[in-house]
Order: C-alpha cells, then structure tokens, then sequence
C-alpha cells in the first residue's frame, strides 16, 4: 500500500513541475513583450477578469481638443515609434471601423493574428501604418500590438465616420 501512495505522490509531483515549466515559460514570452516600464496598469482579459498587472507608457491621443489617456506596450515597435512623438497625423477613415496613417519610415515589428480587436486598440499594420481601431470586430489580419486608448467609448464618439486629426504624445 505504502508502494502505491507513493508512486501516485511521484505521478502527481511530475505533473506539478510540468505544469510549473510551462507556466514559467508562458509568463516569460509575456514578460519579453513588455520591457522597460513607465507606469503600470491592469488589463482586462475577455472574460472580464483582471490579468496580471503589466508595465505599460502612458500616452496621451488627442483628437480635435479632446485628449484621450492612452497605454503603449513597452516593445521595440512602441521605442521607435514614441522617438517620432509629438506626432501629428491626418488619419484616414477604413472600413467603417479603423483610422490610419502611414507612417514614412518603417518600424521594427512583432506581427500576431490577434483574432478579435477591441475599439480603442492601436496597432500596427505591416511595418509602417499606424491604425487606431474604434469598433470591436475579429480579424485575420496580423497586426503589432502599440497601445490601447483607456477611454474607448468616448474615443468612438469622437472620431466619427471621416478623416482624423490625432496627437499621439507622452504624458507630461
């Protein structure tokens, strides 16, 4: 009997350092995304729970004279981009849920299929096109995830259907 309880506490001690290295490793491509923080903030995953708190730079979009509190990653992408920043840009309406511009250099990139994008979401299209999303759709294409405007409600109210002037700043 003493033999059984055994090998079951053996069994179940592999498992446990199996599942430990797998969450390590998870929890480590996380940490690679988000290097050298600013400030930090929570994120909410789908299901509405709170995920672990990430360090994140804090932004400020304006649009006209309504300025929206915004979080980029920490990511090469977001380093080279924040370099070009005051940056203002005429922004383009597309498909009835996004505004671009084309940047005129190109930015390092860190491409994923994000599957579902959420209004308020900025990313990256290819390696030089700045999109800021104001509807919540999926998608197939890849994108490089920049930031989120923590106000997105608002930022959709604001924007409207046409072109876009957009400030993307530091905040002070």
């Amino acid at each position: 009997m003493k033999k059984v309880i055994s090998i079951i506490c053996l069994i179940m001690l592999c498992f446990s350092i199996t599942a430990c290295d797998n969450s390590e490793t998870n929890e480590n491509n996380q940490v690679s995304k988000q290097e050298a923080p600013k400030s930090d903030s929570t994120q909410q995953t789908d299901n509405g729970t709170a995920s672990k708190t990430l360090t994140m730079i804090d932004l400020i979009v304006t649009v006209g004279n309504k300025e929206f509190s915004a979080k980029l990653y920490n990511n090469q992408t977001t380093k080279a981009l924040v370099k070009q920043f005051p940056l203002t840009v005429d922004m383009s309406e597309l498909n009835g849920n996004e505004k671009y511009y084309n940047l005129s250099n190109t930015l390092p990139t860190a491409s994923e299929q994000p599957e579902k994008i959420h209004a308020g979401d900025i990313m990256l299209y290819g390696d030089n096109c700045l999109v800021a999303f104001y509807k919540t759709f999926s998608s197939s294409y890849k994108y490089t995830r920049i930031g989120y405007i923590d106000d997105a409600a608002s930022f959709v109210q604001v924007v409207g259907d046409g072109n876009i002037k957009v400030t993307f700043d530091l905040a002070k």
